[in-house]
């Protein structure tokens, strides 16, 4: 795709629930550049794993791609390293969820091990700090995600009541390595745009055969979508995901952060194949601006916070050190050139 082109979605009719290889292909077909020619020693999945509850519920990923995205992946190199990842995490009933627990309760150990695949818990390996603009805390990112990969993203079909929906972009939260990430859902829009930056998809895949209304993003009604939406480009099939469930992109504000980041436009690709958007009832339309309005206190609360926090630093070293302190704040002023000479 050149720099100028229009990202590419390919939507994918499956009527039976056991037709995912059959519809990836398709896929792959009506999307030619889908797939690489050649790939690096090492490939990352990420599943949607946010809760102990079945795919059927349109609520986690399906086992079974395991199989197929391995078996596509080794048709192009035979020797790659596939893992498949995920954290431990905080549920939405605010218990700790276990990530190894969630691989073995929801079939993700027996398919690995048929697709020959190996799963990483992130929660357990080694991490390293970073900083990002626009989120006063650290992040934990593991050193795995340092190396040359292949990155997969597979996600659902979901709204969402913080988000108002999820998918790929949204995905990439579970690559940090702790569980405990509340304090970062002020800042949600900004924290998926950076790990975006951060950690680019290479293949995206939503799982539509079955939708989830209602709250989300594990609390909601099952519904029937019988669609795959597959991409190369996180922001075009969120985007052709939310087409799909009416829901307007401009709504979802991780999605207008990350357009504004990447200096693209919303509604910027094209959807090629069998796509037939439905209205998703969304439970929290009267709640969702309440959430946002109490993220959006909670940003202000911190930044009064850290505004007070500098100026009583400031007063602080004016009293213990005056002459330091004036020196210090003449040179800042000057750009760093008073006493550099």
């Amino acid at each position: 795709m050149t720099a100028n082109s229009r990202p590419r979605v390919s939507a994918v009719r499956i009527e039976s629930y056991d037709d995912l290889a059959r519809g990836f292909h398709v896929a792959v077909q009506q999307l030619p550049e889908l797939l690489p020619k050649t790939l690096p020693a090492q490939v990352v999945i990420k599943p949607n794993l946010c809760d102990i509850t079945a795919w059927e519920t349109g609520v986690t990923t399906d086992p079974r791609w395991m199989g197929i995205i391995s078996s596509e992946l080794r048709a192009i190199r035979p020797d790659v390293k596939i893992r498949v990842v995920e954290s431990d995490a905080i549920s939405a009933y605010k218990s700790f969820r276990s990530c190894d627990e969630t691989f073995d309760r929801l079939g993700f150990v027996s398919a690995a091990n048929q697709a020959g695949v190996e799963l990483v818990n992130l929660s357990r390996c080694d991490a390293i700090e970073i900083r990002v603009d626009g989120i006063p805390q650290s992040l934990r990112i593991p050193q795995v995600l340092l190396e040359e990969f292949y990155f997969v993203s597979i996600a659902n079909l979901k709204l969402h009541g913080y988000t108002r929906m999820t998918g790929i972009l949204k995905n990439s939260i579970g690559l940090l390595t702790d569980a405990e990430i509340s304090s970062f859902h002020p800042y949600l829009s900004i924290l998926i745009s950076r790990l975006h930056q951060l950690c680019v998809p290479d293949l995206c895949v939503i799982d539509g055969r079955v939708g989830l209304e209602g709250g989300g993003p594990i609390i909601g009604r099952p519904r029937r979508m019988d669609t795959l939406l597959v991409g190369n480009n996180a922001l075009a099939v969120d985007g052709a995901a939310c087409r799909l469930m009416g829901i307007p992109e401009k709504e979802v504000a991780h999605l207008c952060q990350t357009s504004k980041d990447l200096g693209r436009a919303l509604g910027e690709f094209e959807i090629l194949g069998d796509f037939r958007p439905q209205t998703f009832a969304f439970d929290g339309v009267q709640i969702h601006p309440a959430i946002q309005a109490k993220f959006a206190n909670r940003r202000l609360h911190q930044s009064m916070e850290l505004f007070s926090n500098r100026w009583i630093d400031r007063a602080f070293r004016f009293r213990h050190d005056p002459r330091s302190f004036a020196k210090s704040t003449l040179r800042k002023i000057s750009g760093g050139r008073l006493g550099s000479a």
